[in-house]
């Protein structure tokens, strides 16, 4: 039987938790999308769960920072003009991206965390006198769902190719709701054509490598644990080769490229002081996943 995903109620709050640390960026909109959330409360109530401090997960910025801007630059250098957000949060990289009057961006999340986001999202261009845009979509839409994951597309021409994006997502799912996924993105890249593109790809070796690179980190994902009741590493694939056969069985090929290109300036190592030894060295192992569906699927 397929499996639900949890409450909007207990994911939303993960969504706030990067909220607040990508408030430490450039990113457009992050400091605004801080404020009207309350990230700093909800990641203050993640860290109750822990014995950490919020100085430990201080470097936690620059990655969140690095997953925003590395896949604005996937998008980019894909020429791309046609983007699905999954599970989009708050990071409103649609907002930002639909300033190219070419695009058309449409965002999803879950009931509760969608109805949130349009919120802020509406605040923010009132605030900043930004007009509404004609080529910018929500649309609630568990992944899980075929028919919610077909009339998310509704606004794309079909005879241009989209980018299916994540970033933060598949963590969530079990191997499972996974495959589900998967086949509901394969779908809609045969009918489109174009690429999907995510860092979420995760092994057991990633999580165990960061819970030794941060005890901070470790706690902070036995908090989500607690919080949401999904377990990364429980739901990790257990090898890139597992990555490979898993996805390449659902009729995808794989490449995998380094999350920090040369020249991705992360404003927040410096905004917070942190030594870019110890952000070099976990941002290693980071890479961004580009699938696309096999030439005879």
């Amino acid at each position: 039987m397929k499996k639900s995903m949890p409450e909007p109620s207990k994911i939303s709050p993960t969504a706030k938790m990067v909220a607040y640390w990508r408030q430490f960026s450039d990113v457009p909109f992050a400091q605004d999308v801080a404020r009207l959330v309350r990230a700093d409360e909800v990641f203050e109530d993640f860290l109750k769960h822990t014995s950490t401090s919020s100085e430990h997960t201080a470097w936690f910025a620059p990655m969140i920072e690095a997953r925003y801007k590395s896949m604005v630059q996937a998008i980019r250098q894909k020429n791309i003009k046609q983007v699905l957000e999954l599970a989009s949060g708050v990071s409103l990289r649609g907002l930002a991206m639909t300033m190219d009057p070419e695009m058309i961006y449409v965002e999803t999340d879950l009931p509760g965390m969608s109805e949130e986001k349009i919120a802020v999202v509406r605040q923010i261009r009132e605030q900043q006198n930004i007009p509404e845009r004609s080529n910018l979509f929500f649309r609630e839409v568990n992944v899980l769902e075929r028919k919610q994951m077909e009339e998310a597309v509704e606004p794309f021409f079909e005879s241009r190719p989209i980018a299916v994006i994540h970033e933060g997502l598949f963590q969530y799912l079990s191997l499972e709701e996974k495959k589900i996924a998967a086949t509901h993105i394969h779908l809609i890249l045969k009918r489109f054509g174009g690429v999907w593109m995510t860092p979420d790809l995760n092994t057991v070796e990633d999580i165990e490598q960061r819970w030794q690179h941060s005890d901070a980190m470790k706690q902070l994902t036995d908090s989500i644990k607690t919080v949401t009741g999904r377990d990364f590493r429980k739901s990790a694939f257990q090898s890139e080769a597992h990555i490979q056969e898993f996805f390449e069985a659902l009729g995808f090929e794989l490449q995998a490229f380094p999350q920090i290109a040369p020249g991705l300036k992360l404003t927040s190592v410096e905004k917070l002081n942190l030594p870019q030894e110890t952000v070099s060295s976990y941002a290693a192992h980071l890479k961004i996943w580009s699938l696309t569906v096999k030439s005879n699927n």
